[in-house]
């Protein structure tokens, strides 16, 4: 009996505890609106990209240009007298004035005699060139009056009367795998041979066979300062 009182004192513990909690539940309501200070909306944030890359890049461009502008306004002007010219100035005020011509007539000439069609051809592009050079000197004028072949010309016929020319040209001998073959030859000798070290090592060379061949220079102070110099000899 005590056991089953207990339980009902318990039970009816637990239902007014429920009892209270229904209550407080069915008494909380909503309010129909709430003002817009107390409720917090969440903020969408978006990333903008305002610089533009050409933008940037001309920026950049400009500052650099005003550096430069800068930096050059701060170096002295260097004066160069009239006489001096480089060879930069003298192969283009001095020899691609009546080179490039030249060049360009041999050209058509060639295209004319269909020179690069047939490998046996009677026109000969540098016998061409060297004629018009001759004749269009600025320093003998009266060569443009008086035009002369190549081989009517006093100094051409010196040459070959001291060294003849073969009857057949090279370009007629040679087929073409072979002149191209020796064509690149050239081309990569001559960018090999450009080398400043490859250079200084010829110069060596040429210095030692001329100390060999020349043995008073021991002896001859005079001939030791040319040696010494870089530029004294010729190179071969």
């Amino acid at each position: 009996m005590a056991g089953k009182a207990s339980d009902r004192k318990g039970k009816s513990g637990k239902d007014g505890k429920s009892s209270e909690k229904a209550e407080a539940v069915a008494a909380f309501t909503l309010p129909d609106s709430l003002p817009s200070s107390e409720i917090s909306f969440p903020i969408l944030l978006k990333k903008k990209y305002t610089a533009n890359w050409n933008e940037i890049v001309e920026e950049s461009d400009r500052n650099l240009k005003e550096i430069a502008d800068y930096a050059q306004s701060k170096k002295e002007e260097i004066k160069k007298p009239p006489f001096y010219k480089s060879e930069c100035d003298y192969i283009l005020k001095e020899i691609f004035v009546y080179l490039i011509p030249a060049l360009e007539e041999t050209l058509n000439k060639a295209v004319t005699w269909d020179a690069l069609k047939y490998q046996k051809c009677f026109f000969n592009g540098v016998d061409h060139i060297a004629q018009l050079l001759w004749t269009s000197n600025p320093r003998y004028p009266h060569r443009l009056q008086n035009r002369l072949h190549l081989f009517n010309m006093p100094w051409v016929r010196e040459i070959l009367k001291k060294d003849p020319r073969p009857y057949y040209p090279k370009s007629w001998l040679w087929p073409e795998e072979y002149a191209a073959t020796l064509i690149q030859k050239t081309v990569r000798q001559y960018f090999v041979q450009r080398d400043d070290e490859v250079q200084e090592l010829r110069e060596f060379w040429k210095k030692l066979e001329i100390e060999q061949n020349v043995p008073e220079i021991d002896t001859n102070p005079y001939l030791a300062k040319m040696l010494a110099s870089q530029h004294a000899f010729n190179k071969k």
